[in-house]
């Protein structure tokens, strides 16, 4: 009449009674403990005179305050900042007052309402993996015991485009046009196409990520209390010669690049390289369009297109996982001799 199982190290009981299913956690991660609560459950629900459980559906405030507790010990504080705010998302449309509130119909009124307000495909498709992921984790703890809506859930079609970036050619030409306009400029340049840093790690790199030992020169891309690594994943990257060359003499403490003033904006920067990096494009007359991704997306291409393995890359490049490097980069691996083995 009931069944006992484990999610992650916990016990659950899985039951019915009236005709409808009950799942709960045991709170246990003993199974002798678990198996003696089934067999009381069990007499229980032998009883005719027993009362069906009590369904348990809390407020939207009260669930979220024991969401945030949990999330301060479970999760990293970026991971939990975009969880809630796709969460904030949800709540300030549906205005739901308790959890079970929010149905399947929510959901999808939810994704209309965000595609009209201008939000794309793919951040609609985060925010209800998110929902999904918050309401999944109340049954899961068992502070909620309805069915989660968001299972089923159809996600926007993303179609998927390959990377854009300069050529070899076009990158050397770029670094001549860089070196010639300042420092920041090339430095920018070598960054991002000799090493494939993201803006934000241009921004925030710092002289003791760059350890030039005389046979292995690497750049540690590391967080600390002013700045987190995408996906909170530090990695190590060997260093370019070409970057070597250019930074080894003016090796020093602090910040690669000073602090320079900054005009207020959609965005604030400790600094800010942009400028630097479109008027050496401009002087090499190359595309301005996403500068940055464009520079990280070439350092990538480079690299598989020179037969470097699709692994190493994606460690090199920081990705979540290596599918992401072999949906953009994998049409580009060069000639592989080991195709005509048989």
């Amino acid at each position: 009449m009931a069944s006992i199982f484990k999610r992650g190290d916990t016990w659950w009981i899985s039951y019915y009674a009236n005709g409808k299913q009950y799942r709960e956690s045991l709170r246990t991660t003993n199974k002798k403990i678990a198996e003696r609560e089934k067999q009381a459950r069990e007499a229980k629900l032998l009883d005719p005179h027993r009362q069906a459980p009590v369904d348990i559906n809390p407020t939207i405030s009260d669930f979220w305050k024991r969401y945030e507790e949990w999330a301060k010990q479970h999760k990293q504080p970026r991971s939990h900042e975009r969880t809630a705010l796709s969460w904030r998302h949800l709540v300030d449309m549906a205005k739901p007052e308790r959890l079970g509130d929010i149905t399947r119909p929510t959901m999808e009124a939810f994704k209309r309402k965000r595609l009209k307000d201008g939000a794309k495909p793919q951040t609609i498709n985060n925010d209800v993996k998110d929902v999904q992921a918050i309401i999944g984790r109340a049954i899961k703890e068992g502070w909620y015991t309805g069915a989660n809506p968001v299972v089923g859930v159809e996600r926007f079609k993303i179609q998927r485009k390959m990377p854009e970036f300069h050529t070899e050619e076009e990158l050397t030409d770029l670094l001549d046009c860089a070196e010639k306009r300042n420092r920041n400029a090339l430095w920018v340049v070598l960054l991002g196409g000799w090493a494939g840093l993201r803006r934000n790690e241009i921004i925030h790199a710092k002289w003791d990520w760059f350890v030039f030992e005389p046979d292995a020169p690497t750049i540690h891309v590391k967080g600390d209390d002013d700045f987190h690594v995408k996906d909170h994943e530090d990695r190590i990257i060997p260093m370019s010669q070409r970057i070597r060359e250019v930074l080894e003499p003016h090796a020093g403490e602090g910040y690669l690049f000073e602090t320079a003033p900054w005009t207020e904006g959609k965005h604030h920067y400790r600094f800010d390289p942009k400028k630097s990096l479109m008027a050496a494009l401009k002087d090499a007359g190359l595309t301005e369009k996403a500068p940055f991704q464009r520079l990280r997306h070439t350092f990538g291409s480079m690299l598989v297109q020179k037969g470097v393995g699709i692994f190493k890359v994606s460690k090199w490049m920081g990705h979540s996982s290596v599918s992401v490097t072999e949906r953009h980069y994998a049409g580009l691996q060069a000639y592989d001799a080991e195709i005509d083995v048989f």
